[in-house]
């Protein structure tokens, strides 16, 4: 009978530490009209366990999706409420709110006719917007941004021209094209375009040159050109797996490191896939909560 009081004991224990564990808040119905982009915005959220019942403000991490997904991918695809659980389940890693908005149907940028602003819409409305709805902090050293593939791409695209606005980058699977790539043909299997993405960057030039916006948004050309006083105001890590590996990728952090940009490197096991992305997560959010801890150069 003892035995069977002491296994019912550790049942009951059990179920009270199963029942105990905390979850955040998960929501992908938000959204507001934007003026910049012509239409409505959505975004999903994922709201730390101890928000609801505390008052402080917490930092952000806005984590983009990639190509051919949505603004819901990374709670359904990625698992990203599951995963941030269990990271802040301890208490060792200090809580955030994860923003993932919706890409749309471009490279994170503002396009070539002027009528689809994206970049603009991310910085002039979705930014202020979660920062006067949601208790998040507003400062730049508690503000973060992560992605997969193409939304690694605007990760590392935003880090880059917006110093200003982000303590920290981890981008995963970049989804990275040099220009000589781009000419040979490399990217023109996608959207069957007559080169990559020219209804997002337009068209090649009459001598056959990539048009002036994707040079503004050339991250290869940032980098090599990025000022010696910017070049430690943002933490940046990258990570991707050993089956995608190419030579695109490992340029990017290889000029960093020539350009004397500071840079965490990390090859994983697996492919371009969801697979990977949801090991790396946890990763990406342990960093970026290391990250908002660390002093690092002012922004100008």
């Amino acid at each position: 009978m003892r035995g069977i009081i002491l296994a019912l004991g550790l049942l009951v224990a059990g179920a009270a530490g199963a029942a105990a564990q905390q979850h955040g808040i998960a929501r992908s119905d938000c959204a507001f009209e934007s003026k910049y982009i012509g239409q409505t915005a959505h975004f999903s959220i994922y709201l730390p366990p101890g928000y609801e019942t505390s008052t402080i403000d917490y930092p952000v991490l806005y984590l983009l999706h990639g190509g051919g997904d949505n603004w819901k991918d990374w709670l359904l695809k990625g698992q990203a409420a599951a995963i941030a659980d269990r990271v802040f389940a301890d208490g060792t890693v200090p809580e955030m709110i994860i923003v993932m908005p919706d890409g749309i149907r471009n490279w994170y940028g503002n396009d070539y006719t002027g009528k689809f602003r994206y970049e603009d819409f991310f910085f002039e409305e979705l930014i202020p917007y979660v920062e006067s709805h949601f208790r998040a902090r507003t400062e730049r050293q508690y503000r973060a941004i992560s992605g997969l593939s193409m939304g690694g791409y605007g990760a590392l695209l935003y880090a880059l021209k917006h110093p200003d606005k982000f303590i920290a980058c981890y981008g995963m699977s970049i989804g990275m094209f040099s220009n000589e790539r781009l000419l040979s043909g490399g990217g023109r299997p996608m959207n069957g375009k007559k080169w990559y993405a020219e209804e997002y960057f337009g068209p090649l030039k009459a001598d056959g040159s990539l048009p002036d916006l994707w040079e503004e948004n050339n991250v290869y050309r940032l980098i090599r050109e990025m000022p010696d006083r910017q070049k430690r105001q943002v933490l940046f890590a990258i990570e991707c797996g050993d089956d995608e590996l190419n030579r695109d990728q490992s340029e990017v952090w290889l000029l960093m490191k020539d350009c004397g940009v500071p840079v965490e490197v990390r090859i994983s096991d697996g492919g371009h896939n969801w697979a990977l992305w949801r090991r790396v997560l946890p990763r990406a959010i342990r960093w970026s909560a290391d990250c908002f801890t660390q002093e690092r150069t002012p922004a100008r």
